[in-house]
């Protein structure tokens, strides 16, 4: 007889529960959220389920990406191969446009068939929020799988008392790739104005899968910048403005995520991302009404690629230009949360088809306009129970130039989430959000060529051309999402230690999934289809849960994750694809020296993808990977402002191959870098 996640899990907390003492709150494993749910709070006491990623925890890992930072998280998995530039990140089984990017609160919309778009390097971030689970009631369009926050860096967060001035430089080598990294930071206050200015340069040639076999076309070079300018006039309100960019050249497959085929080219491609944040936050001490946060900015995204084996040149522009304007007001035992936001998406392509004919995907010229409103309530009912109810209203619109054709639609989504801290030691939560993701200008308006088979002498004299139809009745995902929670929390179990366990247990209901289809079969022949269209399919039922478990004695610490996802049909019952296995994550570190020093290791299983659609012959067999990682950084003396970390990832060089992947990810990797700051 085979469990059901929510029985196992309830099961795990309330045994743990029957053998706890109270005892006083925890601090060290209370993260403070900054973006993702709109409000400053502690992950204890909301009701999402949430994770993150702070500084420390980068440098000591050093990931290549975004997705890289977030791999050892609980139901978050890296996707699309181990090329850092095309790597995503996918969230309780969703993943692409079904999860929200945001940098500082600016949304990153770009999206354009296989290329990447977490585009910002990780030594540019101060965190990363991961919020699993639906949050359009929030952010609107986009978040039905969830939302990951990228925080930059700022010179508030180096600067201490008396400060004016400091920086580090930063020298990183792996060896998996032969990868060289260099990065430097800058940072300053004069009377009321700080500034930073911080930038990154990597180069890297083609790097190992396990068993130390190359994998072709994935060599990189990039560079990033990050500039901040702030003003405070006074205490109740900040000006700021910042400024990046990333320039990213490589020469790697068109589909970055597979190996170079006959429909698949290699390209030369420069990839160029720009971005502008105008900033103002006004919180006067002495007004609980006011606490206002505006923000404006405008995005940029540029891929040029060199078709270099077809002589073609393409071009794909995206541009997004937004804001964003929410206040809290506090009255008596209830905060309201309130606002506005609206973005113009543009996206403009240029399909070269000089020796294709015909061949090729048709130009796109277009726009997407959505405007909202949201409003957040967080009421304490009691000393120990919590309400936070919210409602969010979209309208959004497709304009296809190219076409003269327009289609727009709107969306109504509600949440709402109750907290009940039981016990000091023992919170329990329960939501409920829906949420919906507006199809995209390419799904509904994409014309011309997919692909085209060629002539075959007596049965295909002229070959055949897959060509892409409209859908302008194309509708949005709509998911509802229930979900219940386990915070506890202890301290002096045995003398100076704390626990922490965290569990969410979700039933994600998923309606009028997108997803791109071939169709119309020549003489009915499978893979002779001769159109490609965008359509809602399936209806999906995704079941799971995350459990992280966090312990503290003195300077050993240890924690364990894990995390599950069932995805069926839910007019078929049939199991989806693109669900990812199971996962375990075993860390384990301790600080010596009087705390100059952090040796860890962390272990992590993955299990066997057997829950496959019955058409799928595809075999995803568990892999177990181990690193080690150590971190050096003298409080004081000679070598104060120096900091060292060393990592080896993949001991046993590994082969393995994610769920649902075609490349096989990286193999045995050391890494190394050295820090100055002054």
């Amino acid at each position: 007889m085979t469990k059901k996640p929510l029985v196992v899990a309830m099961a795990m907390v309330f045994s743990t529960a029957a053998y706890a003492q109270p005892t006083k709150a925890v601090t060290e494993f209370d993260e403070v959220l900054v973006t993702a749910t709109r409000i400053s709070e502690k992950s204890s006491d909301t009701s999402r389920s949430v994770t993150v990623v702070t500084e420390e925890k980068m440098q000591e890992s050093q990931p290549a990406s975004v997705a890289d930072a977030l791999k050892n998280e609980a139901n978050v998995t890296v996707t699309n191969g181990p090329r850092a530039s095309s790597q995503g990140v996918e969230i309780r089984g969703l993943s692409g446009q079904r999860v929200l990017q945001t940098i500082d609160g600016a949304r990153q919309n770009t999206n354009s068939g296989h290329r990447g778009t977490f585009l910002m390097d990780p030594e540019l971030l101060s965190s990363i929020e991961v919020v699993r689970g639906p949050a359009s009631s929030l952010w609107g369009s986009g978040a039905i799988g969830g939302v990951v926050a990228q925080n930059t860096k700022s010179a508030q967060d180096f600067l201490e008392q008396d400060d004016t001035f400091g920086g580090y430089v930063k020298q990183g080598f792996e060896t998996n790739g032969d990868k060289i990294k260099t990065s430097a930071t800058v940072y300053g206050l004069a009377d009321q104005i700080d500034w930073l200015l911080s930038g990154s340069y990597h180069d890297s040639n083609n790097i190992n899968i396990g068993n130390d076999q190359a994998l072709q076309n994935s060599a990189s070079e990039a560079s990033s910048g990050l500039a901040k300018l702030g003003w405070e006039p006074d205490d109740d309100q900040r000006l700021q403005f910042s400024a990046r960019f990333s320039d990213t050249d490589e020469l790697v497959p068109s589909n970055p995520s597979t190996n170079v085929g006959s429909s698949v080219p290699l390209v030369q491609r420069n990839t160029k991302d720009n971005n502008v944040t105008l900033d103002y936050h006004l919180n006067p001490a002495d007004n609980a009404l006011l606490n206002l946060n505006a923000t404006l900015y405008w995005n940029h995204t540029d891929y040029d690629e060199d078709r270099i084996t077809k002589n073609q040149i393409d071009s794909t522009q995206f541009e997004t230009l937004g804001f964003g304007l929410n206040n809290s007001s506090t009255f008596a035992n209830t905060m309201l949360t309130y606002g506005i936001d609206g973005y113009k998406d543009s996206i403009n392509t240029v399909r070269d088809d000089r020796g294709q004919i015909g061949e090729r995907p048709d130009n796109i010229d277009g726009e997407t306009t959505v405007w909202g409103a949201f409003t957040k309530a967080d009421i304490a009912l009691t000393d120990t129970l919590a309400l936070d109810a919210a409602v969010r209203y979209d309208t959004y619109q497709n304009d296809s130039n190219t076409l003269d054709l327009s289609s727009d639609d709107n969306a109504f989504t509600p949440s709402i989430g109750l907290v009940w801290k039981t016990m000091p030691w023992l919170t329990l939560s329960a939501r409920y959000d829906e949420a919906f993701r507006a199809p995209s200008l390419e799904e509904m308006y994409s014309t011309g060529s997919h692909y085209c088979i060629p002539s075959i002498p007596g049965f295909l004299p002229n070959g055949l051309c897959n060509t892409f139809e409209i859908n302008p009745d194309l509708q949005a995902e709509k998911a509802q999402n229930k979900e219940v929670k386990a915070d506890l929390r202890f301290t002096d179990l045995a003398g100076d230690d704390e626990l922490a366990l965290s569990l969410s247990v979700f039933r994600n209901d998923v309606d009028d999934f997108i997803e791109q289809s071939v169709s119309n079969p020549l003489y009915g022949i499978a893979g002779l289809e001769q159109t490609t269209s965008w359509n809602n399919v399936n209806e999906a039922k995704l079941t799971g849960f995350e459990l992280t478990t966090r312990y503290r004695y003195q300077q050993t610490r240890v924690l364990f994750n894990y995390g599950q996802t069932e995805g069926k049909d839910g007019t078929t019952d049939e199991y989806l694809s693109g669900i990812p296995a199971k996962k375990y994550g075993v860390d384990l570190s301790q600080v010596i020296m009087d705390g100059d020093m952090k040796l860890g290791t962390r272990f992590t299983y993955v299990s066997d993808q057997d829950q496959l659609p019955a058409d799928n012959l595809n075999q995803y067999d568990s892999y177990k990977l181990w690193d080690v990682y150590a971190a050096w950084e003298p409080a004081m003396g000679t070598f104060e402002g120096v900091r060292v970390d060393f990592a080896i990832e993949n001991i046993g060089d590994e082969e393995y191959r994610q769920a649902w992947q075609t490349l096989y990810s990286q193999g045995r990797n050391f890494k190394l870098s050295a820090r100055y700051a002054f």
